[in-house]
């Protein structure tokens, strides 16, 4: 199991007088306090016109992290294609991974939230199609020759980048979780990630739609040793359930009730969908275990959610470092001998 911390960059201003700078800079001193304990990445959401989420280009934080860190590695999660044009992208985070001497985890989607696509003045009914086009784009632009492409909506002539990714192979994957959706990003031979409560009600029928992607994955001939799956759970660890509870809920539920998509629900419906990592240590592990089962090789930990204090999420996350992940690292080192 792997550790990382992600955020989405809900800030509420007026609601918890948090300036959006003073957020951003919080949340740069979070990364830096990860890579010194040893978290394996950070993930950076991308989000437009909202108070829901106040990062419109990752690239550029996800830039000074680089510049602030040593080890971890920088994810975005996710850049929405459709709104872009993918020679840009391809540009910006080939450079982005030169400059964190190839720590690029690179997250691509088509998007989901209707004002968005509005504030672009894109029709949301093809994006999958956009998306497409535009994936494509970006992989005959990360071989390093010269190429065209005619597709449906992005068409280029003779382009060649002189910046490449510096790691031969950007790990790359694409934002789904519903039935369908994983199931065409396996026959694709990418990994999939997501927000588990948006696609699913349990960790079982979670572990379905995984079984089912790998199994597209498989009978299309991929190498099912590359899956690596990533999943987004609020997370807030303390020394007990009580505590951690009585800290953690408001801040869950403020963030429930002004997000913009998945399905209705409040604090203690997460909870009893196993949907939250929210108590002690001993809690959170017993937990995580039901996900590593369920598939999931890689947490995203969303702890900075719903205004919570800056000095409490930097608590949790020295708790998780030193009480959580020991107990999985012993595993890993179990199932080695």
């Amino acid at each position: 199991m792997e550790f990382g911390l992600f955020t989405v960059f809900d800030n509420y201003k007026k609601k918890i007088n948090r300036t959006h700078e003073q957020m951003l800079y919080e949340v740069l001193e979070q990364t830096e306090r990860a890579d010194e304990l040893g978290y394996n990445s950070v993930w950076f959401a991308e989000h437009h016109f909202s108070e829901y989420g106040i990062l419109t280009t990752p690239q550029m934080l996800l830039s000074v992290a680089a510049e602030r860190t040593k080890n971890i590695r920088l994810g975005v999660s996710i850049v929405t294609l459709p709104f872009k044009n993918p020679i840009q992208v391809a540009e910006d985070y080939a450079l982005l991974d030169v400059l964190s001497n190839g720590r690029l985890n690179l997250g691509l989607g088509s998007g989901y939230l209707p004002h968005e696509f509005a504030g672009f003045n894109i029709n949301g009914k093809d994006k999958a199609f956009r998306f497409n086009d535009a994936l494509a784009v970006i992989e005959k632009a990360w071989t390093g020759e010269k190429f065209s492409h005619e597709g449906e909506y992005f068409q280029f002539y003779d382009v060649k980048l002189e910046v490449l990714p510096k790691q031969k192979e950007v790990p790359t994957w694409i934002g789904a979780l519903s039935p369908r959706g994983s199931e065409f990003v396996g026959k694709m031979g990418y990994s999939i990630m997501g927000v588990p409560y948006v696609a699913s009600s349990s960790i079982q029928e979670l572990k379905q739609i995984i079984d089912n992607y790998k199994k597209a994955y498989r009978e299309a001939g991929h190498d099912e040793k590359k899956i690596n799956i990533p999943l987004a759970v609020h997370t807030f660890v303390a020394e007990t359930r009580e505590e951690a509870e009585v800290i953690a809920k408001e801040h869950v539920n403020l963030y429930l009730d002004t997000r913009q998509y998945g399905r209705d629900a409040q604090f203690e419906e997460l909870e009893e969908r196993e949907q939250l990592l929210i108590g002690s240590p001993e809690d959170v592990i017993n937990r995580l275990k039901k996900y590593q089962d369920a598939g999931c090789d890689h947490i995203m930990m969303l702890m900075n959610f719903g205004g919570l204090p800056h000095d409490k999420v930097l608590h949790s996350m020295e708790l998780v470092a030193e009480k959580v992940m020991p107990a999985f690292k012993a595993n890993k080192e179990k199932v080695s001998l």
